[in-house]
């Protein structure tokens, strides 16, 4: 449920003066909880999660509010109930944004394959990976986006484990 912002501070945007979802305002600042001025939200399309990636990987960081979104960790090494519980707070429509350097593990025949399993579970891919190309005439190839869905070991050693609702989009730049 949304809820007004105080007197004399409208939302902005076309959303009719109304917080969106949990966004909270510093009131001397007129900022929501990721440093943003109220009225805008994060909900980027793929194209632009792209050039969000790219420039972390060009410059090393992410200009401005962008640092408040985005979650620096080692994915594998957390479950994602924990991973969910723990960054709740940075949700934005739905998602919660993390880099992570992608592992690898070197199979027969020396290929390389990204590591997958992680506490309690594996990450599974769910359907194939998406190329995404810039709009510009002749688009080029900017990356893939991968869909995977959280399959949850019921023990150790588990050969089947059980699909879960938990679910993840990964976004891989090999330029």
């Amino acid at each position: 449920m949304a809820e007004q912002p105080p007197e004399g501070r409208g939302g902005g945007g076309n959303n009719n003066g109304k917080w969106k979802g949990k966004e909270k305002m510093v009131p001397e600042y007129g900022k929501n909880r990721h440093g943003m001025p109220v009225g805008w939200y994060f909900v980027p399309k793929d194209l632009e999660l792209f050039a969000i990636l790219r420039c972390k990987l060009v410059r090393g960081q992410l200009p401005g509010a962008l640092n408040n979104v985005f979650e620096h960790i080692r994915i594998l090494e957390i479950h994602p109930a924990l991973l969910h519980e723990t960054y709740i707070g940075n949700e934005e429509d739905g998602y919660i944004y993390f880099f992570s350097k992608r592992q690898f593990t070197t199979k027969a025949g020396n290929k390389r394959r990204p590591m997958r399993v992680t506490k309690g579970g594996t990450w599974k891919a769910s359907g194939g990976s998406k190329t995404v190309r810039s709009k510009k005439v002749g688009g080029i190839d900017v990356g893939q986006k991968l869909t995977m869905v959280f399959y949850e070991r019921r023990f150790e050693g588990d050969r089947n484990p059980i699909k879960t609702n938990w679910g993840m989009h990964e976004f891989t730049n090999d330029h």
